[in-house]
């Protein structure tokens, strides 16, 4: 009887415990998926030609530092603070590289780091490697999750892959073959930012597919 008034005390507790608990963090994906998206479409056309490289400082940085990067630094923060350790650091990263990334370029048209002219290429194409690398690290633990983030890590590795030996050999065809997986990334971060924020209004989930590792597996 003491053990069954035990268990029953323990129940009691715990029903209390979940009735006064703090309601759930939310979701920081939609958000994070929506800014990434933002920036990665208004790099995507840039790199196409339809802004000149000359003055990138001047146009897409706003978005993608003050848009893309500082969002995605929100994201990762709130992902943080509920426990999600992959989330913030697929976000973390992404905030990071955006920041990185306005400050490489701002710094280069207003000669902050004074940089070489003949240095500057080479500069270019070790920031395009080392962050090629961390998405490629990205997309290793992503076959675990869901297919849609594989692809749209996958899709960020061939990007920045063709963007870098585009830049390093000088080629435009291929820094725009980069610019199309730029977009194709883009689009599908679209694509997950309605199937996340679909789900936080109540609606069904889209299709995001099996993780790699599964289909490989045949579960």
């Amino acid at each position: 009887m003491a053990d069954i008034e035990a268990v029953h005390n323990a129940q009691v507790v715990e029903e209390a415990q979940l009735a006064t608990a703090p309601p759930a963090g939310g979701d920081p994906v939609p958000l994070g998926l929506l800014v990434f998206a933002l920036g990665s479409t208004v790099l995507g056309i840039s790199l196409l030609g339809y802004v000149p490289l000359a003055v990138q400082g001047n146009t897409i940085m706003p978005i993608v530092f003050a848009a893309t990067g500082l969002g995605l630094l929100i994201t990762t923060t709130w992902a943080a603070r509920i426990g999600e350790t992959f989330v913030a650091t697929v976000l973390g990263a992404f905030a990071a590289f955006w920041i990185s990334y306005a400050a490489l370029v701002i710094g280069l048209a207003h000669n902050w780091y004074a940089i070489p002219p003949t240095a500057i290429l080479h500069t270019i194409g070790e920031f395009l490697i080392a962050w090629d690398i961390v998405i490629f690290m990205l997309f290793l633990v992503s076959l675990r999750i869901p297919l849609l983030f594989s692809l749209i890590l996958g899709a960020g590795v061939v990007g920045v892959t063709l963007i870098t030996i585009g830049v390093l050999e000088s080629s435009a065809g291929i820094q725009h073959a980069g610019a199309v997986f730029v977009l194709v990334f883009a689009a599908l971060g679209y694509y997950g930012y309605l199937g996340t924020a679909i789900v936080s209004v109540g609606g069904k989930p889209l299709p995001f597919g099996k993780p790699v590792l599964s289909l490989l597996s045949g579960k």
